[in-house]
């Protein structure tokens, strides 16, 4: 079968991976001149199969609400007064409700823990390189009242045996280099998920896009502009590009929230705002005292992570704010977070400053589904900050639906009101 991938971000890159694998003609079209230019390129580098706590749930709405009108705060929102994004709003609130919540974290950590058993599968079959860190990821409280509310949330979740409870001097223990935090406020203790892991995901994609290319003959077409798709109402007919109209018997929208325009041009609408994030890195080389291991600050919602030489801090939330600039203020406040967390987060370069549009659904699932109005359209998006993390499951679990055979245990995802 011919089939179209729209975007070559890590959610597109993994589901030509298992589509050309399955024995597919596989084509991915982009605009950029590389993969992984877009929410792939500069993101946390975590991959937290464990962190499937959703957005939509009643900490973060208190939050919304508390610093809405604080500019130093890691949470904002924008243009409040947009239709498009109060209806969003509006089914982000509903299932903030515990139950929802619940009912979702339950389903994300199904995606989230298969997406697991992928990264190691292929790892070991293609011998990718990436950076890979299996050292855990360690989550951190500032307060024994947050500590205490994680460690019921992921209780009622039922993943329990994920993670460790540390005490404040076991988690200093683990990671010395917190001890900063002492100086300029408080440590209570921390969670430890040894098996989530992290690593590159800019040379993860870009490598397994060559493997692609090169193992599983998939063709990509970079600097090609899609204008729009074309229908006959029926089912997708073309994609009309600066390289000409491309053709295809099935087709995959993987474009995250920059390309949503697209499918607005033909009628499908998935309920997806942007929540924008930012980051930074730091050079470490020959520096002893800077964290070891992957870190996550829960409170601020910013990610630590060390890749190789390189230190990278991720993190923020800027809802409904639709551009990809980049906010000097937002920077400056990350990096003085950082730099009162930790003894030593290396030298700062000053040309990494990043930020992406992260497409967050308002059930925080991904959107894995074919569109019935259309039949030959498949959509792979909404992943949030998650994306790296689920990719492999949501590359594999768009091949099962192409195929038919999507297991059980994903069915939910057919249930999905996007």
């Amino acid at each position: 079968m011919k089939i179209l991938i729209l975007g070559a971000g890590v959610i597109g890159v993994t589901s030509a991976y298992y589509l050309a694998k399955d024995g597919h003609d596989v084509t991915v079209i982009d605009a950029n001149e590389l993969p992984a230019m877009g929410c792939s390129y500069g993101n946390g580098c975590q991959l937290s199969f464990c962190h499937i706590e959703p957005w939509a749930n009643k900490s973060f709405i208190i939050n919304i609400l508390k610093n809405i009108f604080f500019c130093k705060s890691s949470i904002s929102i924008n243009n409040v007064a947009s239709k498009k994004f109060l209806c969003w709003l509006y089914y982000f609130f509903i299932n903030s409700i515990s139950t929802n919540a619940i009912r979702n974290s339950k389903n994300l950590y199904k995606i989230s823990s298969y997406s697991r058993e992928l990264f190691l599968k292929i790892i070991a079959e293609e011998n990718i390189d990436f950076n890979f860190n299996n050292k855990g990821i360690l989550h951190f409280f500032r307060s024994d009242n947050e500590l205490q509310k994680a460690i019921s949330f992921y209780k009622n979740i039922g993943i329990s045996h994920e993670f460790e409870i540390l005490n404040r001097d076991q988690t200093l223990e683990k990671e010395p280099s917190l001890s900063q935090i002492e100086v300029k406020s408080s440590l209570a203790g921390a969670l430890f998920f040894k098996n989530d892991y992290s690593g590159n995901c800019k040379l993860f994609t870009r490598n397994l896009a060559n493997i692609c290319q090169n193992k599983y003959k998939v063709k990509f077409i970079y600097n090609s502009k899609i204008n729009n798709i074309f229908t006959n109402k029926k089912k997708i007919t073309g994609i009309n590009t600066e390289s000409g109209v491309l053709y295809a018997d099935n087709y995959v929208y993987a474009l995250g929230y920059n390309g949503l325009d697209l499918l607005k041009g033909i009628n499908v609408i998935p309920k997806i705002s942007a929540i924008k994030g930012y980051s930074i890195s730091s050079d470490i080389a020959n520096i002893n005292n800077c964290p070891k291991i992957a870190i996550c600050d829960t409170k601020n919602r910013i990610v630590y992570s060390r890749i190789d030489n390189i230190y990278r801090i991720a993190g923020f939330a800027e809802i409904n704010n639709n551009n990809a600039n980049i906010d000097l203020g937002k920077i400056k406040l990350i990096k003085n977070i950082a730099q009162n967390s930790f003894q030593n987060i290396g030298k700062i370069n000053e040309k990494s400053k990043w930020a992406g549009l992260r497409p967050v659904s308002f059930n925080s699932l991904p959107i894995i589904k074919c569109e019935k109005k259309y039949g030959n359209l498949y959509i792979n998006t909404g992943h949030g900050s998650l994306g790296w993390t689920l990719s492999l499951a949501s590359g594999m679990i768009l091949n099962f639906l192409i195929a038919n055979k999507l297991p059980e245990r994903f069915a939910f995802l057919k249930k999905n009101k996007y």
